[in-house]
């Protein structure tokens, strides 16, 4: 029997979440509790209770000092009562019934009436409807939906986990009602996925097993969509609850899971499925030569492993068919007391003991595993025995794998022997039993782990949050830096107040860096960061020390058509308007001035809220040369039928 794993099962990213920041209160100086279950699977509401937190149904019986909100939310009151208590607030709600509830606040604000679309009584629903207020309807059917008055404005927003088919149905009808409509679809897109790949799953096999509280919602909508589908179903919260005769005769049993399931129950269903399986093969399993059977090692020497099979004789296994790649000693591969699988190679006991292969029963195994793998999606580890022509050769499952140089990592590599040795999660993207090909990409699981960091990141971050990162990379247009699994883009044009013209002038790789998010594009999964955003502009600092009227020492950094930018200070620069370039009229201002030209220039104006300095070469000539002829100008003057100052009193006319 094909035990098959649906490709979306068990905990989404907003219950894995909620389950994180429960255990991380566990260590808490003072006692953490939930209020309400922390998600619908009591198997894991008691294991966070044996680690040390525990669940209330009010804040009256908080024992300690913090409260977590479960991920289905929980009313503006619940946070006014905590403060209240002065309890610490560890918010666990999911991202998206975040979102549901801020959408029907904002309808409600907006004047909407707001109906959200979800089921009765539900604890998220009930968290939604309070963030709505008064007013707020629930609609679960098309009946329902019929029934409802004409409003003239109508909001909606849906219940997460809602059934994306029945949301559309419903809102067709409201659309009836209601001159003016606006619909949230705030269904979580992991809901969409995991009831897709059940109900594809359960059209494939005889036999479909849905693993998760009774309780739950979603999971028993999983449950229905399975039967709907034409699978035999049985829901169950554990392993304990399997009876072997429900897959009597089957060829191929399903497993799926709800949202609130974890991955170790699903584990221990999965393995259980797995014994009744063997069970069942035994019961008509002889010892004949190619059939694969389970013993348990009694004996290892250096070039050979003793076991019991069960049968009169025992079994040996060579050195050679031991393991992949071979060991150069048998108890490097086991050990007494091992239970393992093997292929008969020989039923002949004659010569006293039955020759047995477990490479070959690996093999077998393996590629059970291996197409269980491709077909579910779900990644493998694999041992890395080499770099070859064109990529790496793996051992997964002790059979012969091959990962291309294009799918070794994001990036290319040009040295694969670096992977030599090293332990790889990977997924099967070609598994071939008859030609023994097995083809694997390490990239497509780097590709969905960066997917899950992205989600995450987006959920989190939000224009104008400073955050820590560390620099992954540079290029000639900037700087990538890792913010927390996902990176984001320092324009080079950010990276400092003052121009640059490679980003290692600033950063270097490795280097810890604190940055504002300037933008978050989902779509593009782009983020811009800017360095100097979170840095005091330098133009402030040396504004604060220009005096109008003085004069300073600069050089010209370029020139247009209206005049010349001189540097006074690094990075900071001022115009000088051609018509202060010289006392004359000047028609360019390459006349006066070339790029890269110390020169003395007047301030005669700072504009902190524009940003501009304005500056003068004439006047600051000017001063010069009323300082140096002044001095002349009073002593040689005198008894004269003229003074200087009728000869040069340019130099000193009245400034404007």
């Amino acid at each position: 029997m094909k035990i098959l794993l649906a490709e979306h099962r068990g905990f989404c990213y907003g219950v894995e979440r909620a389950v994180a920041m429960a255990r991380g209160c566990a260590d808490r100086p003072g006692k953490a509790a939930t209020l309400g279950p922390i998600i619908h699977n009591p198997q894991l509401v008691a294991r966070l209770a044996a680690e040390g937190v525990g669940t209330v149904d009010n804040l009256d019986d908080i024992k300690g000092d913090t409260v977590i909100i479960r991920s289905h939310g929980a009313p503006p009151e619940t946070y006014r009562q905590a403060a209240a208590k002065n309890l610490t607030v560890v918010d666990a709600t999911c991202p998206h019934v975040r979102k549901a509830q801020t959408a029907a606040r904002d309808l409600r604000e907006k004047g909407y009436r707001v109906a959200v679309v979800g089921e009765r009584g539900h604890p998220e629903v009930n968290s939604i409807v309070a963030w709505a207020g008064d007013g707020t309807v629930v609609i679960e059917t098309e009946e329902e939906a019929a029934g409802l008055p004409a409003v003239p404005r109508l909001g909606i927003v849906s219940q997460t986990t809602f059934p994306p088919g029945r949301f559309d149905g419903i809102v067709d009808i409201l659309k009836t009602g209601a001159a003016d409509i606006q619909v949230n679809k705030t269904i979580c897109t992991a809901t969409e996925q995991r009831q897709q790949a059940a109900v594809d799953l359960a059209a494939r096999v005889d036999v479909m097993v849905v693993v998760g509280g009774r309780g739950s919602a979603n999971t028993t909508r999983l449950a229905q969509l399975c039967q709907e589908a034409g699978s035999r179903v049985y829901h169950i919260e554990t392993a304990a609850e399997l009876d072997p005769e429900w897959f009597r005769g089957a060829e191929a049993a399903g497993i799926t899971a709800g949202a609130s399931t974890p991955e170790w129950v699903i584990e221990e269903v999965y393995r259980k499925m797995q014994e009744f399986d063997q069970a069942m093969e035994q019961e008509i399993r002889q010892i004949e030569k190619g059939s694969i059977v389970k013993g348990k090692v009694v004996r290892v020497s250096d070039d050979e492993v003793f076991v019991d099979i069960g049968y009169k004789a025992e079994g040996v296994i060579p050195l050679a068919e031991l393991a992949f790649p071979q060991p150069a000693k048998a108890e490097e591969a086991v050990k007494e007391g091992d239970e393992i699988d093997v292929c008969v190679l020989d039923d002949d006991s004659s010569e006293g003991a039955i020759k047995l292969s477990k490479v070959r029963a690996d093999s077998v195994i393996a590629w059970d595993k291996l197409e269980n793998a491709q077909n579910s999606h779900q990644p493998v580890e694999g041992k890395v025995t080499e770099a070859v022509k064109g990529g790496l050769s793996v051992a997964v499952f002790g059979v012969r794998g091959f990962i291309p140089a294009s799918q070794a990592d994001l990036r290319y590599v040009e040295d694969l022997s670096i992977f030599a040795g090293q332990t790889l999660s990977v997924l099967p993207i070609e598994v071939d039993r008859e030609k023994k090909r097995v083809v694997l990409s390490r990239r497509a699981v780097l590709e969905e782990e960066r997917r899950r960091s992205e989600a995450e990141a987006f959920a989190r971050f939000q224009p104008g949050q400073t955050v820590h990162g560390t620099v992954r990379r540079l290029a000639d247009f900037g700087a990538f830096v890792d913010i927390g699994g996902v990176d984001g883009l320092i324009h080079i044009s950010d990276l400092s107040w003052h121009r640059v013209k490679t980003a290692s002038e600033i950063v270097n790789v490795g280097d810890e860096v604190d940055v504002v998010i300037l933008k978050l594009d989902p779509a593009t999964r782009k983020i811009s960061l800017s360095l100097k955003a979170s840095q005091r502009d330098p133009w402030f600092d040396v504004a604060e020390t220009l005096v109008v009227g003085s004069v300073v020492a600069g050089k010209v950094t370029k020139t247009s058509k209206f005049g010349a930018f001189v540097e006074v200070a690094p990075g900071v620069e001022g115009l000088v308007h051609i018509s202060e370039l010289d006392d004359r009229r000047v028609e360019k201002a390459e006349e006066v001035v070339t790029a890269g030209q110390e020169v003395n220039v007047k301030i005669l104006g700072v504009d902190k809220k524009a940003k501009r300095i304005s500056l003068s070469i004439a006047q600051a000539k000017q001063d010069r040369d009323r300082a140096e002829y002044s001095h002349y100008i009073q002593d040689s003057g005198k008894g004269l039928g003229f003074t200087i100052g009728d000869k040069l009193g340019h130099l000193f006319k009245r400034e404007d």
